[in-house]
């Protein structure tokens, strides 16, 4: 170009658009806007038509003429001697071609040379060469070292990163450094930066806390505390890209103090440095943000603490380490702080991360890896754009050469390497690849991740997406290094260059992971959810919601809760390899409850008490009755699932529960209490213990529908009743011991009887039934102490027993950290609670023979036995029963009154109560007692205080009709039945049928009804029967 062209091109904005378009500007507007600057530079006219003669030699091939005009308009406009920039530009004529292909290709380093020109300098001083990273790490920890405040050390780091990244820039796009060169680089100044970082945190937590000190071991040595930074991801690798996240995980070893006048814990030490750290390298400030940093890596994640200990870390590993997380460890390498902590942590952790011999979870694990390998894959598509994580991407790459590390790592230790172009290298050569395999995946490798930095160093984004518009992607291809030629343009050739690569890369990788597990079975979706570190929420929607879930995230939450072990030592490894084995038949169980939602939040919390989830998730594999019975408890019954929660640790119980098919014999129940209470000087918290465990037993085969109701039934009251015997006992003693031994007149031991009535005397009680008793001892008489005793008085039998009486109801109704044991109720004494607290058997039977008793009092009695006291006294005690009921003859007008009586309870029930409602449990009750008292003086053997062998009785005497006596006996095992239900259910109304329709459901649910409308046709059925009955043979006896 001459000085008469550049003059026509200044004067003329025709000729200056038709010079632009030459040079492949597009923008003619903006272009003739630079030229104009230019010229209002005044520069003389022979160097300005030098740059424009330069420019139009430069700009056509670079790839966007646009923006390198633009950006070397401004960088003159803003230089304080245009003059001096443009005579060097003549001198040095390459130094112009190198800024115009930085000024095309990175707006963020165009933005820095502008801002900074005498970077650009520096660096093609440096040309780009590759550092040494002890190198840099001495140069920026000296500069930060010579510094005090916190904003000084920011920038420094700042400056330092900006600097170095266009020098490594100015190697990757001036001198085409390999990738494997680049990638080195740019990890090798993050580590410089991480160690001067850790040296500031260390300086400024220091000033404030003084510097860790270490405790002594029992040896009496000590070691100075250390801490170490590690790692992981792409820094870990050494093949960082240019706007990567940094995966960290920060180690510390040495317990002790700060020796500083505000004197901390090392642990808070080491924390305040981790953050500190983090401040200094992620802080916004005018200069940028050097890194993203993700801690995501460490123990427990981002629920778990900022630090761990060297044992805490290897711990956590060893017991809850995931596949995953190996997966993570294959790329850990120690990139600051104290080296050798962290080779001596990676080392100890090394057999972890390449097991020789795999487990069973360690197999379950890595095929779900390889199943998650291959989802992505297949949800990527061959569609995709994006260069990390599309179909046959950089992310592909990796993690199938981690996956082959991890299966072959253990016995081949040459492959255990970071770097994934390193590992792609040592798997050909040990054989898990071939050579072909090997180049193919090194070329594209190399090719993904030169066009990822080619992405993000425009404006130092973290993008890995083709851009969609085709101008921008043409200037991409260009950037590739592709041109124009006659068979097809540069954007044609890198587009199918991109498809053919990543296509091949798939086909390559699909074949490696089929190689891997060639006969593997397809695997329920279920399970790789419970083993997949990170799935989407769509994912989780989609394997949930098949399930019934309303809420699947919350749904997931749970499921999670499920893999984890809550005890230190139990292995969360193991637990979650159990629950993937185990998650289709749980939640398909689930999914079968009425609200699957509330079942699985309440089997969580269930199992979250347990203390053992592994060997229960290990029980059900084997015995899938077992899951499914376990779902129905957590589904159906607040009540047992109460008594788990409330009482952790009761894994062994509940197992037992869950596998024993048999209800413990009174014989053995007693022999176990005794044992227990042997010796203990507390026995409230073992009576309760032993009332829930056998609850649990009893529930159990109560949900399965096992065992008659009868015998469910007589073990609740056996379980109550040796309950009560050893508070007996104990008062007892302790009473003896303040006031003697009761005696009778003639000098003969005075024994002491309760009688149960109600559902305890009829020895038909349910879960949370209350206990009718009364206290009755022999005879008047006084105590007697004994020879040794000391600060003791006699009393009167009335008095002890009185106190006797008193003690024991306290000590069950008593409401403690246990709760209560049983609510014991006297009022049923001879008059009632105004009355003695315990009556001589003659004051039982006169308090009835004299009148001063009640018909319904008398009725009451029909339900009473002994439940405690000796073999004589039971026996004396049931004939004064026998005789207080008798003592007056039956007439017609009783059966009436006991109808009214019958009447009254029904005022105050709903008309969905199943027990004092019309037709309930009580009309049948009633029917037996009020025959019982009618015959009894023709028939004593009649009677028995239980309901059905009442009804049994009745009728073999033929005082009860076959069909009577078949409808009752259905009707009262049915009623009895439902009522169990609703007591594990813990509704508030323990006997009415619940009216909201979702706990009709559960109710059906534990009943095992298909159609809650079936079971309520069914009760109303039963009762309609049952009170016309009641009603023909109560107006039978009334007629006499």
């Amino acid at each position: 170009m001459t000085v008469s062209d550049f003059t026509k091109l200044a004067d003329n904005s025709s000729e200056a658009s038709q010079w632009l378009s030459q040079l492949k500007i597009v923008d003619a507007a903006r272009g003739r806007e630079n030229l104009n600057s230019f010229v209002r530079l005044n520069l003389p006219l022979d160097l300005q038509t030098f740059l424009c003669g330069k420019l139009a030699e430069a700009l056509p091939g670079c790839s966007d003429p646009d923006m390198a005009l633009n950006n070397l308009e401004r960088l003159f406009t803003r230089s304080r001697s245009p003059l001096s920039l443009a005579a060097m530009f003549e001198r040095d004529a390459t130094s112009l071609n190198t800024l115009i292909r930085i000024f095309s290709t990175s707006q963020s380093l165009s933005d820095q040379i502008i801002t900074d020109p005498e970077s650009f300098e520096l660096v093609r001083i440096t040309d780009g060469q590759p550092a040494a990273r002890q190198y840099l790490v001495d140069e920026i920890v000296a500069e930060v070292n010579a510094l005090n405040e916190e904003p000084a050390i920011m920038k420094a780091l700042r400056r330092y990163k900006r600097r170095e990244t266009l020098r490594i820039a100015y190697g990757d796009l001036i001198c085409n450094q390999n990738i494997e060169t680049v990638t080195r680089q740019i990890s090798f100044l993050a580590d410089a930066l991480i160690e001067a970082a850790v040296q500031a945190a260390f300086k400024l937590v220091s000033l404030r806390f003084g510097k860790p000190t270490a405790r002594g071991n029992r040896n009496g040595r000590s070691a100075a505390p250390r801490f170490s930074v590690l790692a992981l991801g792409k820094l870990g690798g050494s093949e960082l890209n240019y706007s990567s996240d940094i995966d960290l995980m920060f180690l510390y070893d040495g317990d002790g103090n700060t020796d500083g006048e505000k004197a901390i814990t090392n642990k808070e030490y080491f924390e305040r440095v981790g953050q500190r750290l983090m401040k200094l390298l992620t802080e916004p400030t005018e200069l940028g943000t050097p890194y993203r940093i993700d801690m995501r890596l460490r123990p427990e994640g981002s629920h778990g603490p900022l630090i761990n200990n060297l044992e805490g870390a290897l711990h956590y590993y060893d017991i809850m380490g995931r596949t995953w997380e190996r997966q993570a460890f294959v790329k850990a390498r120690t990139c600051a702080g104290d080296m050798p902590l962290g080779e001596e942590f990676l080392q100890k952790l090394e057999p972890w991360i390449y097991q020789r011999y795999l487990s069973r979870a360690d197999i379950t694990g890595i095929k779900a890896l390889k199943r998650r390998i291959e989802k992505r894959a297949t949800a990527a598509g061959a569609a995709d754009a994006n260069v990390k994580t599309g179909h046959g991407g950089i992310r592909d790459i990796e993690f199938v050469i981690q996956f082959l590390q991890l299966l072959n790592g253990g016995d081949l230790p040459q492959i255990r390497t970071q770097n994934t172009l390193e590992g792609i290298r040592t798997l050909e050569e040990v054989g898990c690849l071939t050579l072909q395999e090997r180049t193919i995946l090194k070329d594209n490798y190399s090719f993904l991740r030169k066009l990822e930095h080619r992405l993000q160093i425009m404006f130092d984004l973290q993008t890995h997406s083709l851009p969609a518009d085709p101008r921008e992607r043409n200037k991409l291809a260009l950037r590739m290094g592709y041109t124009d030629n006659p068979e097809a343009s540069a954007l044609d050739q890198f587009q199918a260059d991109f498809a053919e690569k990543t296509e091949i890369n798939r086909k390559i990788l699909d074949h490696l992971l089929h190689d891997a597990f060639p006969d593997e079975e397809v695997t329920a979706p279920s399970v790789d959810l419970v083993l997949d570190p990170e799935p989407t929420a769509d994912a989780i929607d989609e394997v949930l919601s098949d399930f019934g879930f309303h809420d699947p995230k919350t749904a997931y939450e749970n499921l999670m809760a499920l893999t984890r072990e809550r005890v230190r030592f139990l292995s969360t490894r193991r637990c979650r390899h159990f629950l993937a084995a185990i998650a289709p038949q749980l939640l398909e169980a689930i999914s079968q409850t009425p609200d699957p939602d509330s079942t699985l939040v309440n089997l969580s919390q269930v199992s979250d008490s347990l203390g053992g989830k592994e060997v229960l998730w290990e029980l059900f594999s084997a015995n899938p009755a077992t899951l499914h019975l376990y779902v129905r408890l957590c589904a159906g019954s607040p009540y047992l699932s109460n008594v788990l929660i409330s009482n952790p640790g009761m894994i062994d119980e509940l197992m037992d529960s869950l596998m024993l098919d048999r209800l413990p014999s009174r014989r053995s129940l007693e022999e176990m209490l005794l044992e227990l209470c042997r010796g203990a000087e507390d026995i409230m918290p073992i009576l309760h213990s032993f009332k829930n465990l056998m609850h649990l037993r009893v529930g159990v085969l109560d949900i399965l529908g096992k065992k008659d109701l009868g015998g469910r039934l007589q073990t609740l009251s056996d379980v109550a009743e040796v309950c009560l015997h050893q508070i007996v006992f104990r008062e007892y003693r302790q009473l003896v011991a303040r006031f003697g031994e009761p005696r009778l007149a003639d000098g003969k031991p005075c024994d002491l009887i309760i009688l149960g009535l109600g559902k305890i005397g009829g020895a038909e009680p349910n879960y949370h039934s209350d206990l009718d008793i009364i206290f009755v001892y022999e005879g008047n008489g006084h105590t007697v102490l004994d020879a040794r005793s000391r600060g003791g008085s006699s009393t009167t039998n009335q008095h002890f027993f009185g106190q006797l009486g008193q003690r024991i109801i306290k000590s069950v109704n008593e409401l403690g950290p246990y709760g209560r044991l049983y609510e014991l109720d006297p009022r049923l004494r001879p008059t009632g609670k105004s009355g003695p607290m315990a009556v001589t058997l003659e004051d039982l039977y006169n308090y009835h023979a004299k009148g001063q008793g009640e018909l319904w009092e008398r009725q009451a009695l029909t339900k009473a036995r002994p439940i405690f006291g000796s073999e004589d006294g039971c026996a004396a005690a049931t004939k004064t029963i026998r005789d207080a009921i008798t003592c007056r003859p039956w007439q017609a007008s009783d059966a009436d009154e006991i109808r009214k009586m019958r009447a009254r309870m029904e005022e105050t029930a709903s008309p969905n109560n199943i027990k004092r409602g019309p037709g309930g449990t009580v009309d049948i009750e009633f029917v037996v007692q009020m025959l019982q008292m009618k015959h009894l003086a023709e028939s004593p053997e009649i009677l028995v205080p239980n309901t059905l062998d009442g009804l049994k009785l009745l009728h073999e005497k033929g005082y009860l009709g076959q069909e009577d006596h078949d409808h009752f006996v259905k009707a009262y095992e049915f009623l009895r039945m439902v009522e169990a239900r609703l007591r594990l259910m813990n509704t508030t109304a323990r006997h009415d049928l619940p009216e909201e329709r979702l706990e009709v459901a559960k109710l059906a649910y534990l009943l095992d009804y298909a159609d809650p409308a079936t079971l309520l046709k069914e009760c109303r059925q039963m009762t309609r029967d049952t009170r016309r009955r009641f009603d023909q043979i109560f107006a039978a006896a009334g007629a006499g």
